[in-house]
C-alpha cells in the first residue's frame, strides 16, 4: 500500500496497526483476553493479536492486496474481535469493576471460596492437585463451590494472580512512601539443580518500622557476578523499582562473603557500587562470625583432632541404621539421654556445631556402653579425662557463640545493638581464661577425681588436649579482626544510640553525623536536624521528625538470616515438577502472605475477573465430581 491507501485504510478500521512491515489488531492486542465475555469457541486470534499478518509471495500485487482486504474485513466482522471491542469499551469506562459489584454477593462468595481454597494450599506448602479434593470436601460438608475453578491448574493460576498482585500492592506502598530500600542475596542449588537467587528487601510499609519481604526466587543463567547483577537488577525493574527510584532510596545491600559477591575487583557488589556510589554494602555477620571461628581453628591444630574426631562420630552414626539402633539400645541400659550428633565446624552456622557438642556431651554414657560392645579405639578416647576437657571447653565457647549467632539471626536486630552483643560476647569468652564456664569446670574436676558420670576416666598419652589460653586468645582476636565495626557510616549511626551520649549532650549534638547521614541517604537535613534536637532535649520521647532517619537506621541489615530462610522454605516447597517461577509465587504468599483467616479474596477477585472467569461462570464447561475408579463391596456396610 502507499502512504494515502495506508491512512485510508486507517481511518476505515481504526483498530488497525502495523509492526516491522506486518499488520494486527490494536483492540485484540491491548485486551488480550475476553474474560468473563467470553464464549465456548470464540478465542481471540493470536496472529491479529501478535502483528503477524502479512501478504504472501505468490500471486500479483494485486491478488496478494486483495487477499489482504480481505482477511481484514473478516477479522473486523469476527466474534472475537467484536467482543474484544466492547470490552476495550467496558474498561475504559471501568464497566467491569461496576459489573463485578452489581453481581449477587451468593455469586461472588463463591468464587472467593475457591480462592480461599486454592490460598490454603500455599500456606501450608500443600501440593496443587488437593485442590479438587479439598473443594469436594466443602462440598461434601455443604458449601457452594460453584462449578469450575476446580482444577490443579486453576489453583496454580489463582496463586500466581494472588503472588503478582500482592507483589505489586507492596512495591506500590514502597514506592508511594519513598521508603529507604535494603536488599539482600544468596545463591543455591534447587532441588532440581538449578543455580537460583533469592531476593529479598527490608522496607518501611505505611512509614512503619521496617519489615523483611520475599521479592523473588530468580533462577540464574550463569552464576558470575556480571549474571547475577544483570538478574538482580532485572528482577527489581520488574517488580516496579525504576532506576531513578533506586538511586534516590537503596540504601544497602549485603550477602555473603563469597568473593563472586564481595570481590574488590569484579564482584556484584563493586559492580553494583559503581552504578549507585552511595550504595552501602554490608558483608552478612553470621558469615563472617564462622570465619572467625574457621581461623581460630586453623590456628590451633588440637582443635582440628577434635573436630576430625567428632566427625567420625557422625560418619559412625549418619550412614548405618544398625550403629544408631545399637546407640539407642546402649542408652536404654545405662538410662542416658540421647540427642542427634550432626556435623560440627563445617559449613553450617555456629549454632549447629553448638547442637553437636550438647548432643555428646548429653549422650556421653550411652557412646561409652556401646563402645564397650564393639569400638574399643573410640572408647579410649571417649573415656579419656583429656576429651572430656576438650569437650567442656569447646561447649562453654560454643554456647556463647551461639547464642551471639541466634541474636544476630533475629529479624528485630540492628547495627546498633549488634555491636554491643559482639563486644560483649567477647568479653565472656576472654572471661573464660581466668574464670572457666560451667561445664569445662565440670571437666576438670572430673579429670581431679578420675571419674564422670560413673564412667572412670582413663589418661590417653596419644591425646593433646587443646590449650584454652590459645585456643580462647586466637578466637578473641579473630571476632575483633573479622566483626570490625570502624566504618564511617556505622560510627555515623550510632549518634543515634543514646547509650554513647555524653552525661550532658550539648544541643548540637551529632549534627555533623545526622548532615552526612541525609546527604548520603537522601533525606531532609532541617527535619531530621529539628528531630534530633527534639530528641536531645526529651531523650524518651520519638519524634515524629527523626522517624524517617530511624527508619532508614532499621533499614541496614546486620546478616542474610532471611535468605537462610528462604532456602528453608523453597527446599519444604519444591519438588522436581515445580518450576522456579511457581514455586517464587508460592514463597510470595508464603512468606508475605497473611493468614487464611485473615485473607481478604475480595481485594484479588476483581483483578481476577479482568481477564478470567467467575467460578460460577455458565459459559464454560462444569466441574463434576469423580467417581472413584474402583469399587468395593465392604463399603456398602461402612
Amino acid at each position: 500500500w502507499s502512504a494515502k491507501q495506508t491512512e485510508d485504510f486507517k481511518s476505515k478500521n481504526p483498530w488497525l496497526g502495523s509492526k516491522n512491515k506486518k499488520l494486527g489488531c490494536l483492540v485484540c492486542s491491548s485486551v488480550n483476553s475476553i474474560g468473563i465475555d467470553k464464549e465456548q469457541g470464540v478465542s481471540l486470534s493470536r496472529e491479529w493479536m501478535n502483528f503477524e499478518i502479512q501478504v504472501s509471495g505468490q500471486g500479483s500485487r494485486t491478488t496478494s492486496l486483495s487477499v489482504l482486504r480481505n482477511k481484514v474485513r473478516k477479522h473486523a466482522l469476527s466474534k472475537a474481535h467484536t467482543q474484544a471491542v466492547k470490552v476495550a469499551e467496558q474498561q475504559k469506562e471501568a464497566a467491569i469493576e461496576n459489573a463485578v459489584e452489581t453481581m449477587t454477593e451468593s455469586y461472588m462468595k463463591e468464587t472467593e471460596a475457591v480462592f480461599r481454597t486454592a490460598y490454603h494450599l500455599a500456606k501450608k506448602n500443600r501440593p496443587f492437585s488437593d485442590h479438587e479434593s479439598l473443594i469436594e470436601l466443602q462440598e461434601l460438608n455443604g458449601v457452594k463451590m460453584a462449578s469450575i475453578l476446580h482444577s490443579r491448574y486453576s489453583a496454580t493460576q489463582i496463586i500466581q494472580h494472588v503472588a503478582s498482585e500482592m507483589q505489586s500492592k507492596i512495591i506500590s506502598s514502597i514506592i508511594a512512601s519513598s521508603s529507604k530500600l535494603a536488599v539482600l542475596i544468596d545463591e543455591a542449588s534447587s532441588l532440581s539443580h538449578k543455580a537460583v537467587m533469592t531476593v529479598s528487601i527490608k522496607a518501611s510499609i505505611q512509614e512503619e518500622s521496617p519489615e523483611f519481604i520475599f521479592l523473588e526466587l530468580v533462577e540464574l543463567e550463569n552464576q558470575r557476578a556480571d549474571g547475577i547483577v544483570q538478574a538482580l537488577l532485572t528482577c527489581l525493574t520488574n517488580a516496579g523499582f525504576t532506576e531513578e527510584w533506586l538511586h534516590e532510596n537503596w540504601v544497602t545491600f549485603v550477602s555473603d562473603g563469597a568473593s563472586v559477591m564481595l570481590g574488590k575487583k569484579s564482584g556484584v557488589a563493586t559492580r553494583l557500587t559503581s552504578r549507585f556510589p552511595k550504595l552501602f554494602v554490608w558483608h552478612c555477620m553470621n558469615h563472617r562470625l564462622e570465619l572467625a571461628v574457621s581461623d581460630a581453628v586453623d590456628e590451633v591444630n588440637s582443635v582440628n583432632h577434635f573436630k576430625t574426631f567428632i566427625q567420625k562420630l557422625y560418619s559412625l552414626y549418619s550412614v548405618s541404621n544398625k550403629n544408631e539402633r545399637e546407640l539407642v539400645n546402649a542408652a536404654a541400659e545405662v538410662g542416658s539421654q540421647l540427642l542427634r550428633i550432626g556435623r560440627i565446624l563445617d559449613v553450617r552456622w555456629v549454632a549447629s556445631s553448638f547442637r553437636t557438642v550438647r548432643a555428646v556431651w548429653t549422650s556421653l554414657g550411652a557412646l561409652v556402653q556401646h563402645f564397650k560392645n564393639m569400638y574399643r579405639g573410640l572408647l579410649d578416647r571417649v573415656q579419656s579425662p583429656e576429651f572430656i576437657c576438650d569437650l567442656g571447653l569447646m561447649y562453654d565457647t560454643l554456647h556463647e557463640l551461639s547464642l551471639l549467632s541466634q541474636e544476630l539471626q533475629s529479624r528485630s536486630i540492628t547495627l546498633l545493638r549488634a555491636e554491643p552483643l559482639l563486644k560483649r560476647s567477647i568479653r565472656v569468652i576472654q572471661s573464660f581464661k581466668e574464670s572457666p564456664g560451667e561445664k569445662y569446670s565440670e571437666a576438670l574436676e572430673a579429670k581431679q577425681t578420675g571419674e564422670y558420670r560413673s564412667i572412670a576416666l582413663k589418661t590417653n598419652a596419644k591425646l593433646k588436649s587443646i590449650n584454652p589460653g590459645q585456643f580462647l586468645q586466637s578466637l578473641v582476636n579473630n571476632l575483633e579482626k573479622r566483626l570490625s565495626f570502624e566504618d564511617e557510616t556505622i560510627m555515623d549511626l550510632s549518634i543515634l544510640d543514646q547509650s554513647k551520649w555524653p552525661s550532658k549532650p550539648s544541643i548540637r549534638h551529632g549534627e555533623e553525623q545526622v548532615k552526612r547521614l541525609c546527604k548520603r541517604f537522601n533525606l531532609c537535613t532541617d527535619q531530621a536536624l529539628n528531630g534530633m534536637r527534639d530528641l536531645l532535649e526529651e531523650p524518651s520521647s520519638e519524634p515524629k521528625d527523626l522517624k524517617p532517619l530511624m527508619n532508614c537506621m532499621k533499614t541496614f541489615l546486620v546478616s542474610t538470616a532471611e535468605c537462610e530462610r528462604n532456602f528453608s522454605l523453597m527446599n519444604n516447597i519444591s519438588s522436581d515438577k515445580r518450576a522456579v517461577l511457581l514455586i517464587s509465587n508460592l514463597m510470595m504468599i508464603n512468606i508475605n502472605g497473611p493468614p487464611t483467616s485473615k485473607f481478604d479474596p475480595r481485594k484479588y477477585r476483581r483483578t481476577w475477573l479482568k481477564s478470567h472467569r467467575a467460578a460460577s461462570s455458565v459459559r464454560s464447561t462444569q466441574c463434576s465430581v469423580k467417581a472413584p475408579a474402583e469399587s468395593k463391596f465392604v463399603w456398602n456396610i461402612l
